[in-house]
């Protein structure tokens, strides 16, 4: 009885350190819910002996996982940081597992996640006012109310709109888009090519 009380004590005694891992107390993500894309920060908290090292497995609920050791020169908290490719809800674990031929660290903790698709782009307003630009090459000028066109659009898309009796200066200029640019007169205004008077 003494010899078993014996060997059981120096198992204990020889065994004790590398038993006697951190505990894993908790994990926290930021943000959550997430966004597809979106790097949420996992971050694990534990109670770490300096001592001691321990391996730690943070699976990220999407068939990957990341491995750390947790010790003297690497303690508690572990962050890491894990971006998703797919909405959905996920399962972040910490598990004590051996890495680099440590032991690993006790305790499992898991915390749900939540990762949200997206917003999809609004469609343009089949309804919505149309931009006052320059025209397309080989359509037809748009001038603003009181003005009216002055011969032809050129094949660049520029074009010279002529005061009425009753124009009024527009609120905004147009936009001539590229290799051109807006141009005001007293009378007339438009788009000419960049460097024309």
């Amino acid at each position: 009885m003494k010899i078993a009380s014996i060997t059981s004590a120096l198992l204990l005694a020889v065994a004790g350190p590398a038993f006697a891992a951190d505990n894993i107390e908790g994990i926290t993500l930021e943000p959550n819910p997430a966004k597809v894309g979106q790097p949420v920060k996992i971050t694990v908290t534990g109670d770490a002996t300096s001592s001691v090292y321990c391996g730690l497995k943070i699976g990220f609920g999407d068939g990957t996982d990341q491995r750390v050791v947790v010790g003297d020169t690497e303690p508690f908290p572990k962050v890491v940081s894990h971006a998703y490719a797919a909405a959905g809800n996920y399962t972040v674990r910490a598990d004590g597992t051996k890495v680099d031929g440590r032991f690993g660290c006790t305790g499992k903790l898991k915390v749900p996640l939540v990762v949200e698709a997206l917003p999809v782009a609004a469609k343009p307003s089949a309804a919505a006012p149309a931009k006052s630009a320059a025209p397309a090459k080989g359509a037809a000028a748009a001038c603003p109310e009181g003005y009216k066109l002055k011969g032809k659009a050129g094949k660049a898309g520029d074009f010279t709109c002529k005061a009425g009796k009753d124009a009024k200066k527009p609120e905004k200029i147009m936009d001539c888009g590229d290799k051109l640019e807006y141009f005001q007169t007293r009378t007339a205004l438009g788009c000419r090519k960049i460097g024309k008077k």
